[in-house]
């Protein structure tokens, strides 16, 4: 009976962790880069958001805060609503030290395919403490309907 290595659920579970990074690294390119923190260049980020779908509505929440909700460019093309904006930096005194970074600041764009048709005229945006909300209503060929089979 082989005798098991002291930290082998550790050591597999790290293994897991590192195929998936690389895994998604192969499938999403520089994307992937922005997703898990690692590129090297500042000046971009990608908000993180949500997309449901009701039976009326797609509705995106997009977190965004420190953004100023005029600062925010909502764009629909399509299927596809498009977000622009900027978070800029916590400006910091002459002579002060920054002793820790981690909130990303710069310039995005996020572009996220909608899964349903929506109607252009019934979009709405609003922004309330520091989240978005994006309400796309859905095309009347695309809300689902029950169609009774008469018998002959």
């Amino acid at each position: 009976m082989a005798a098991t290595p002291p930290f082998g659920a550790s050591f597999e579970k790290l293994r897991q962790e590192l195929d998936h990074l690389l895994e998604s690294a192969w499938t999403n390119g520089e994307k992937a880069l922005d997703r898990f923190g690692l590129r090297s260049g500042a000046g971009s980020f990608e908000p993180f958001l949500d997309v449901v779908e009701t039976e009326e509505n797609v509705i995106v929440v997009v977190d965004v805060p420190g953004i100023e909700a005029s600062g925010v460019e909502v764009s629909l093309v399509g299927n596809m609503l498009t977000l622009r904006g900027e978070r800029l930096p916590l400006l910091i005194g002459e002579g002060d030290r920054r002793h820790l970074n981690e909130v990303r600041c710069g310039k995005f764009t996020r572009s996220i395919p909608l899964p349903v048709a929506v109607d252009p005229e019934k979009v709405s945006a609003a922004a309330r403490n520091g989240v978005l909300t994006i309400h796309l209503g859905k095309q009347h060929i695309a809300k689902p309907r029950q169609i009774p089979v008469s018998v002959s």
